[in-house]
């Protein structure tokens, strides 16, 4: 700016500005004495022109006064100008850094708050899959609850007829020993009448041998014995064959009694037999269920303690669900109130520095102000200065 002041005022001048006073004051001599030598030969009694001269020279003396004066103002006015650029070069990089400096602020507003985002999404997301596991826990806990009340209602069945295959093992006992009692008796009986069966056969045997020895006394009578005798034999031959035939017939009825009492106690021994198969299938049966139920009590028992156990992980799991759902919603809390106080800082930060933005656009444009008005002032110095030489050219003309 001020070289191109310094050409400006060359070239309306030709001459240049820190030569100008030694230059003119050298003009001026050579004028004056060019007028004294040419006014020595025409006139040197001339005492008018002598005081024109002098009072011309008198003005020049004080238009290069003048001139210093204005030089060292246009010296001061050109340090203060670059001083001015100077600091508008220094306001405008400290524009810049500030601008550079917002820019960095909003960027870091900006990756703040988009990672803020991106944790609360997280966040969100993980409170979100804790609430479904949650969820799902307490559903399953449910089912588990469940699954052991009917545990529990099977166990309890199963106790019931526990209770009652116990109540029918007492029964089967009290059969096996009424089977007991009736075998015992039926073999007592059995042995009487093969006793009572062999007393007669013995008899019998005994009466056909005797009949044996009275026929052969009645063949051996035959020969010579009287009427009397043989009229004896025959009627005790008849009574023996009666004797016989009575014990025949009371054989029959042994045999006959025997072979009923046998039946029925064959027929009972059969029925018991039976029924005692029956009770034992019954029995091993009832055993068998026993046994499955005793160990089907002892596996619900194992699962009811299992599911217990597994109640109580739920709820512990549950429990300790809430404590990281609280946790993660403190945690939330926190990470809301510190991007808030972030953001309010950095709004806070921002204002401030576009309050020194503002501000140093105000300076700067004052600054430019200020220079504008010093160049104005020093346009309208060097107007007027150039308007007194020319004034004064042509009143030395």
């Amino acid at each position: 700016m001020f070289a191109s002041l310094k050409n400006k005022i060359k070239e309306e001048t030709g001459s240049d500005v820190s030569s100008m006073p030694s230059r003119s004051t050298s003009q001026g001599g050579l004028t004056a004495a060019q007028r004294y030598q040419r006014s020595r030969p025409e006139s040197l009694n001339s005492m008018d022109e002598l005081s024109l001269l002098e009072q011309k020279e008198a003005e020049l003396h004080a238009t290069r006064l003048q001139l210093q004066e204005l030089i060292s103002q246009y010296n001061e006015l050109r340090d203060q100008t670059r001083a001015m650029e100077d600091e508008k070069v220094k306001l405008e990089e400290a524009n810049k850094l500030l601008e550079e400096s917002m820019k960095v602020a909003q960027v870091q507003k900006d990756l703040i708050r988009e990672e803020h985002d991106k944790i609360q999404n997280l966040q969100l997301q993980e409170i979100s899959k804790l609430r479904s596991m949650l969820l799902f826990r307490e559903q399953e806990a449910v089912d588990r609850i469940s699954h052991q009340k009917t545990a529990e209602q099977q166990v309890e069945t199963l106790k019931q007829e526990l209770s009652r295959l116990r109540g029918i093992e007492s029964m089967m006992e009290n059969f096996q020993d009424d089977l007991a009692n009736l075998r015992h008796s039926s073999t007592i009986e059995r042995n009487n009448l093969r006793s009572t069966l062999a007393a007669a056969e013995e008899e019998n045997r005994h009466l056909k041998s005797r009949i044996q020895v009275l026929e052969e006394s009645r063949a051996l009578l035959t020969s010579g014995s009287t009427d009397d005798q043989v009229q004896s034999l025959l009627q005790e031959r008849k009574m023996l064959e009666q004797r016989l035939e009575e014990a025949h017939l009371h054989l029959s009825d042994i045999k006959s009694s025997w072979s009923g009492q046998n039946l029925a106690l064959e027929t009972q021994v059969n029925r018991l037999s039976h029924q005692v198969a029956e009770e034992t299938k019954e029995k091993y049966q009832a055993l068998r269920l026993r046994d499955e139920l005793a160990e089907r009590s002892k596996q619900l028992d194992f699962e009811l303690e299992k599911s217990r156990n597994e109640v109580t992980q739920r709820d512990n799991k549950i429990k300790l669900m809430g404590e990281e759902i609280d946790e993660l919603n403190s945690a939330l809390r926190e990470a809301r109130e510190q991007h808030e106080e972030e953001v309010t800082f950095m709004n806070s930060k921002l204002e401030h520095l576009q309050v020194e933005l503002n501000s140093i656009k105000t300076n700067l444009t004052e600054t430019e102000n200020r220079l504008l008005d010093s160049l104005e002032g020093s346009d309208r110095s060097l107007t007027a200065y150039k308007s007194q030489m020319l004034q004064q050219d042509e009143s030395i003309k």
